[in-house]
């Protein structure tokens, strides 16, 4: 069984596709009827895949603070539960709050072939027609690169 195991080979299309389907099958190069273990090695396969991205990469700032905010509501509902303040539940109904404003301002993220088309501009050559063999690491480091420049 053939599968991409890794950032530095896994195409692009084939990381925005499986976040979008959560079909960890997409994983496999090769043509290959999947049962229960082959579904549970692409699964650990695709986490191995993430970790090497969240290493590679991190986390944005937006999505840290709204974990952050999820953690603090977490906090103050095991308060509200074990000493039965009253308060806390206003505490809670607060972040709540700050965690529905944050989420206000977002929008839907750019599609893949608008991010390739913009980066393609920035850089002055064509990826748009590349996406299939583009990897994830190439595609994040042209972002990378672009904000951090």
């Amino acid at each position: 069984m053939k599968y991409y195991k890794n950032i530095e080979d896994l195409p692009v299309k084939i990381w925005f596709d499986i976040h979008e389907t959560g079909n960890y099958n997409l994983l496999l190069i090769s043509k290959t009827k999947v049962n229960d273990k082959i579904y549970n090695t692409l699964h650990k396969c695709w986490e191995s895949i993430y970790e090497q991205y969240i290493k590679e990469f991190g986390l944005s700032d937006d999505y840290l603070a709204h974990i952050n905010i999820k953690k603090k509501i977490a906090n103050l509902q095991a308060d509200l539960v074990i000493t039965g303040q009253k308060h806390f539940k206003t505490l809670i109904k607060i972040e709540r709050e700050k965690m529905q404003i944050n989420s206000l301002g977002e929008k839907k993220p750019a599609s893949l072939n608008m991010n390739l088309a913009r980066i393609s501009k920035y850089y002055g050559f064509d990826l748009l027609s590349k996406s299939k063999e583009l990897t994830v690491v190439a595609y994040y480091s042209y972002i990378n690169n672009i904000v951090n420049g």
